[in-house]
């Protein structure tokens, strides 16, 4: 009579473990929907920062087109212009300590999250995204198979 015992809480056991890994599974995968992988499309609703877009890499428009791919996207672009010099790798400032929000832009646009700048400033806006040399390698110049943004 024992043996049956143990082997029915053995089975109790293992059947509480295996509901125990379908439910993990199962909100794991609901989750899933919140994350982003490297290919995935990111877009933005109802934003409450704003961005500017800074040329750094001395070819004309390059702000611009930024700026209206980041904007089809659903960010909060305010203004574009011309950086104080030209540099070779693209970055961003964050200007008020979001890194969450910081890292979703620099992944709409393939920068490394290890080019994001934290700046304690009075700046305008709250993160300012420079344009470098590199600006060939994001992705909007990536995906952009001569379609406009």
């Amino acid at each position: 009579m024992k043996g049956k015992g143990s082997n029915a809480v053995a089975l109790l056991g293992l059947g509480i473990i295996f509901v125990g890994v379908l439910i993990f599974l199962f909100l794991k995968i609901l989750n899933g929907r919140y994350k982003f992988s490297s290919e995935e499309e990111i877009n933005v609703e109802n934003p409450s920062y704003q961005i500017d877009v800074l040329n750094g890499c001395g070819i004309e428009d390059v702000a611009f087109q930024i700026t209206q791919y980041l904007r089809a996207k659903g960010f909060d672009v305010i203004d574009y212009g011309n950086y104080d010099s030209i540099v070779n790798e693209s970055f961003i400032i964050d200007h008020i300590g979001w890194s969450d929000t910081a890292k979703v832009i620099a992944k709409a646009l393939g920068i490394d999250e290890n080019k994001i700048v934290r700046s304690k400033s009075n700046y305008y806006n709250e993160f300012t995204v420079v344009i470098g040399k590199d600006y060939i390698t994001l992705k909007p110049f990536k995906n952009k198979n001569g379609e406009s943004f």
